[in-house]
């Protein structure tokens, strides 16, 4: 009897991504859609078909890594972390940052703006994602008009250069972002890291996978390091992992 597990079992071999690691309900809800959409009336036969289309393989691989995202995501949120640099986090020779789960790479030009903008010029922002498509739309650094619409517009004009009907992020910023494939499942965390972005996505993930990340982001800050999650999301029992809550989405790695 071929079931949902079988589709788990081939997105695991195909792309070596965990779908078990998600909340089922949620991610089988996805699935069943997409295949749905497709036209496609069995789970054996779409796995038949990914096999041999690989525009749908492509297509499918997009829909279940949800990339969603945005420049400046939840604005009066996001301007928080001028805060968050200019009190809670400790100088440094070199800031190293982490957004996780970058998708387009909105989120990490976005803080490398907003740090150029109040005069912090020493940092490096690491960005991955588990989708290589949209690293490499990320790493081209070129917007379509929908896509920098909520930019303010002295940052777009100093940070993006207008390309026809695009716009580029200028070279001096893009080339604060180093991008990379990483799955937050299966792969191991970087470390050494000031500031880690993490928002929207480990909401998507079971509770015990949801606290196993939280976990690691512990150990992979500095001291005094910080975090930042989503607008939808809280860290439950952050005080046991060894957080103290700056605000609302900001944790701070305690020490003792």
């Amino acid at each position: 009897m071929f079931d949902i597990n079988d589709i788990y079992d081939f997105v695991y071999r195909e792309f070596r991504i965990k779908l078990n690691a998600y909340k089922s309900s949620q991610m089988n809800r996805r699935i069943e859609t997409f295949i749905s959409k497709n036209n496609i009336n069995t789970y054996s036969d779409f796995v038949i078909e990914c096999r041999k289309n690989d525009l749908l393989r492509e297509q499918f691989l997009d829909y279940i890594t949800i990339n969603v995202t945005q420049f400046f995501r939840n604005m009066d949120i996001f301007f928080h972390l001028e805060d968050v640099f200019k009190r809670h986090i400790p100088n440094r020779e070199i800031y190293r940052i982490w957004s996780s789960a970058c998708s387009i790479g909105s989120e990490p030009y976005s803080v490398a703006m907003l740090l150029d903008n109040i005069g912090i010029k020493n940092y490096e922002i690491l960005a991955t994602d588990i989708d290589r498509k949209v690293l490499e739309y990320a790493e081209n650094g070129l917007y379509k008009e929908d896509e920098v619409e909520d930019v303010p517009s002295d940052f777009l004009a100093r940070y993006f250069v207008k390309e026809g009907d695009r716009f580029r992020i200028r070279d001096f910023i893009r080339n604060k972002v180093t991008f990379f494939r990483h799955d937050l499942i299966l792969n191991q965390f970087p470390y050494g890291m000031d500031l880690i972005l993490c928002r929207n996505v480990v909401i998507y993930f079971k509770r015990i996978e949801q606290m196993r990340i939280y976990n690691k982001f512990y150990d992979c800050l500095n001291d005094l390091g910080v975090v930042f999650i989503g607008a939808t999301e809280n860290i439950y029992d952050y005080q046991q992992i060894g957080f103290s809550k700056l605000g609302t989405f900001f944790y701070q790695k305690a020490v003792n």
